[in-house]
């Protein structure tokens, strides 16, 4: 039987090609199967995914907080900015001005702000007890850093309480 172009365009691989291209696959599994993470903040599932700090199932969204592990290429969730700085600290990723950490502004909660550059107020009713959350305006009177050290004074008391 006769081979045409035509014929040749939808003929399947032979079972050298076959098999070259599966030990290529399994020897380079890192070319073939995923592209380098971008820091950017991951998609909470509302009401279904918990806080990586104190496992409450996510449920309002102006208090969510996100850090970018850079050892680990991946997002870390939080329910509170409060529990983020905390597990920030302890992982030493708070004080890394090189890992992404972002927080929802609490009057467009669809909006991710740079956490370090954000401004905060410390009279909101937030999840977890911490009464930090992000935005603008006057009552936004806090950065970052006086933030952090609030929610880490307020962690040390109750503690020893």
């Amino acid at each position: 039987m006769a081979s045409s172009p035509i014929a040749d365009l939808f003929a399947g691989p032979t079972r050298r090609e076959a098999l070259r291209l599966a030990v290529f696959a399994a020897a380079f599994p890192p070319l073939v199967a995923c592209a380098p993470a971008t820091p950017a903040p991951r998609k909470i599932k509302w009401g279904r995914d918990v806080c990586e700090f104190c496992h409450m199932t996510f449920a309002d969204r102006r208090f969510a907080a996100e850090v970018w592990d850079p050892e680990t290429n991946r997002a870390h969730i939080y329910d509170d900015f409060g529990c983020a700085v905390l597990a920030a600290s302890e992982s030493g990723l708070a004080d890394r001005a090189e890992a992404p950490f972002w927080v929802t502004d609490d009057a467009a909660p669809d909006v991710w702000l740079d956490a370090r550059a954000a401004h905060y107020r410390d009279d909101s009713v937030t999840p977890m007890g911490y009464s930090h959350s992000a935005g603008s305006g006057p009552a936004y009177r806090l950065d970052f850093p006086a933030a952090v050290a609030a929610i880490r004074d307020k962690a040390a008391c109750e503690h020893h309480a």
